[in-house]
């Protein structure tokens, strides 16, 4: 199991007068996954992770360095950097002619592609130059609902938020980085690593 600093997370809610339940609560996550994740059997998801690191505002290394991920060693395999995130979690796709490649972390696919974070100036400057790792999709991954994704809207536009259904048939809500009600989508898939 991982090596969690849990003490670091006890002082950061002590400071805020938060309870793990309460914590838990404003994650929008179960009391019982908190408590194993900080407890290190239960390894920290990214989304959960930028969620505390905003929650408290502390750069997410810090986040998780403390949650004890270690980053894994490098296969010196590369794939595509397909986009950069900018001001609004909005993304700018390359061109087809673009040939930006990063190495790929261990455990994903040779399919595998990135994006980057170019936030220098945004206020998601906490995040400039991170490398974002996922699989591209043609359709909206059952494992994105709840989780932080690359989502593409009808009509074109592509995005980085936290996925949740909607309350019609067919659309999500979205939230921050980029934030939408009652949106469809023609595809969304987890950002599955960051690396940063």
């Amino acid at each position: 199991m991982a090596s969690v600093d849990k003490q670091y997370f006890l002082d950061l809610m002590a400071a805020r007068k938060l309870s793990m339940r309460g914590l838990a609560t404003k994650m929008g996550m179960n009391h019982s996954q908190l408590s194993l994740s900080l407890s290190g059997k239960r390894r920290m998801q990214l989304d959960e992770a930028a969620a505390l690191s905003e929650m408290f505002g502390v750069p997410l290394h810090d986040i998780v360095v403390a949650a004890g991920i270690e980053s894994k060693p490098s296969t010196g395999k590369r794939v595509s950097v397909l986009g950069y995130v900018g001001n609004g979690g909005v993304v700018t796709m390359h061109a087809k002619d673009t040939r930006e490649r990063t190495e790929v972390p261990c455990a994903l696919p040779d399919h595998a592609a990135a994006i980057q974070f170019r936030t220098a100036d945004t206020p998601l400057s906490w995040m400039d130059a991170w490398v974002a790792f996922y699989i591209p999709r043609e359709n909206v991954a059952p494992e994105c609902i709840g989780r932080f994704s690359l989502c593409q809207l009808d009509g074109g536009r592509v995005v980085v938020a936290t996925v949740k259904r909607g309350y019609q048939d067919g659309t999500y809500a979205l939230s921050g980085p980029y934030t939408a009600s009652s949106v469809e989508l023609d595809w969304a898939t987890p950002l599955l690593f960051c690396r940063f």
